[in-house]
C-alpha cells in the first residue's frame, strides 16, 4: 500500500535494524535472504555505504581481498535504496550525528506460524514469499550490474 518510489519492485521484509551513530565495518549479512532495503538520517557528513555489488561468486572470497575499486558508493541522504545485503557492505567514517533504518528479511521466514502471520497481516504488515523475494533479489542484483 505505501510502495516507496525509491525503489521501483514491490517489497516485503520481516524485519527493521535502527542504528544510531554506527559505521558498519566490511561485512556480509549471513542470516538473512539478501535484499535489504536501507536509509540514513541526521547531520553528519561521510557515513555512506560502499557496496561490493559484484561480491556473488562462490564459495565468498575473504573481505579483505576484495578490490575498493569494485565497490559502489551510495548516499543513503538521498534515497531508500535497494540493496543485496549478502553482498559486502560497510558504512564509511562520518561525523556529527547519523541513524540508519535497514528493512530486511530472515533466512526461514516461510516458517512463520500462520498464528503470526495473521497477527502480522492484521497490523499491515506485507509478508514475504518466494515469488517476491525472487523479484526483489533480481531487482537489487540489476540496480548494480
Amino acid at each position: 500500500d505505501h510502495q516507496p518510489e525509491d525503489i521501483k519492485c514491490k517489497c516485503a521484509f520481516t524485519g527493521i535494524n535502527v542504528n544510531a551513530n554506527y559505521a558498519a565495518e566490511k561485512h556480509r549479512d549471513a542470516n538473512n535472504e539478501g535484499p535489504s532495503a536501507i536509509k540514513a538520517f541526521g547531520k553528519f557528513t561521510g557515513g555512506t555505504l560502499r557496496y561490493w555489488p559484484k561480491d556473488r561468486q562462490r564459495p565468498k572470497p575473504p573481505l579483505s581481498s576484495l578490490p575498493a575499486s569494485d565497490a559502489v558508493v551510495m548516499d543513503l541522504r538521498r534515497k531508500l535504496t535497494l540493496f543485496d545485503g549478502n553482498c559486502a557492505h560497510a558504512v564509511d567514517k562520518f561525523t556529527g550525528e547519523r541513524f540508519s533504518l535497514v528493512f530486511f528479511t530472515t533466512k526461514g521466514y516461510q516458517k512463520i506460524g500462520e498464528k503470526d502471520k495473521a497477527v502480522m497481516k492484521k497490523l499491515g504488515f506485507q509478508l514475504p514469499t518466494p515469488k517476491l523475494m525472487a523479484t526483489m533479489k533480481a531487482a537489487a542484483r540489476d540496480a548494480y550490474g
